[in-house]
């Protein structure tokens, strides 16, 4: 198969180090160093300057590759992804498999956009996964979300099954929500975790976030059963626990004292920009299912200091 990852960056380097190596790999990306540092070395040395990667991959910065392929994984930031495929002229029988996170262009959820621009299948692939593990050969599981099984079985197949674990949903609105809503309530933890440092507290705070989150569900009528796919409670876990996630790492610097208007440049936190997006959305639906993310939003906007922002979250 001719698969082209969209984005040279470490997921979707890891991601397509995870591929079985009889696939025509292709990782399309602007950046000129990376290309070569594939090319040349068999390595993305800006990310992974230590690993080795199949010899299968290689690395472009023409699109025609991306117009040629069976799965299109975007692996690029949510705000790049329409200019983005706007680029493209795709097979139409192309599966399109969206791994960017957070909301895309017009505040829509990614396959929603692309379902707007483009007749292809759309699927979503999201899970417990960090790039720096999976790019080790680490075993790890993921979500992939498509509205035919067929589909996930095809793109279950592209993978290593020594490496690769996937569970299967029809749910992808829920899945790319559930993917949003983890990266707030990571931030929330790691707060806490920063001002107590105590399991007790962490787990305290951990499960009155998990139980917003189903309220949030509920609204939203997204299946309960998403909750416990491997996008639900496995990457919220993930991204709430581990010093790993940079959302998590935000919150433990907000709570430790460390908070100012350039927190978080220059990489991309999605779960603070997602923060407003999901508010304004509940507001116009005169819903009011969100405590703690109020709470988070009040203690960026000032109105609120670190101390009281723990015990609201701890004591109401």
């Amino acid at each position: 198969m001719k698969i082209t990852i969209a984005g040279g960056g470490a997921f979707g380097t890891a991601l397509a180090n995870a591929l079985k190596k009889e696939n025509q790999i292709t990782i399309h990306t602007r950046n000129k160093q990376v290309i070569s540092d594939i090319n040349t070395q068999r390595k993305n040395i800006s990310y992974f300057p230590n690993k080795i990667l199949s010899k299968k991959i290689k690395a472009t910065s023409d699109i025609t590759f991306a117009n040629e392929a069976d799965f299109l994984f975007l692996c690029i930031p949510s705000h790049a992804v329409e200019g983005y495929v706007k680029t493209l002229n795709l097979n139409e029988d192309c599966i399109i498999i969206n791994g960017s996170k957070g909301f895309g262009t017009y505040n829509k959820l990614i396959p929603e956009l692309l379902g707007d621009l483009l007749p292809n299948e759309i699927a979503s692939l999201k899970g417990p996964s960090f790039a720096n593990e999976l790019i080790f050969e680490i075993p790890t599981s993921f979500t992939i979300a498509t509205a035919y099984e067929k589909d996930f079985n095809r793109i279950k197949e592209l993978f290593r099954s020594e490496l690769t674990v996937f569970d299967f949903t029809t749910d992808i609105r829920g899945v790319e929500f559930l993917s949003i809503l983890k990266n707030i309530y990571a931030i929330i933890v790691g707060i806490t975790d920063a001002y107590y440092n105590s399991p007790n507290v962490r787990f305290l705070v951990f499960t009155k976030s998990l139980n917003e989150i189903k309220k949030i569900t509920e609204v939203l009528a997204i299946p309960f059963d998403s909750l416990f796919n491997y996008a639900g409670i496995g990457d919220f876990g993930l991204t709430a626990l581990n010093d790993l996630s940079r959302n998590r790492t935000l919150g433990l610097l907000i709570g430790k004292g460390f908070f100012g208007k350039d927190l978080g440049n220059p990489i991309v936190l999605e779960g603070f920009k997602a923060i407003d997006i999901i508010i304004k959305m509940f507001d116009e639906q005169q819903i009011d299912q969100l405590k703690y993310i109020r709470l988070l939003q009040d203690l960026f906007n000032n109105k609120i200091n670190v101390k009281d922002f723990v015990n609201k979250v701890i004591y109401t």
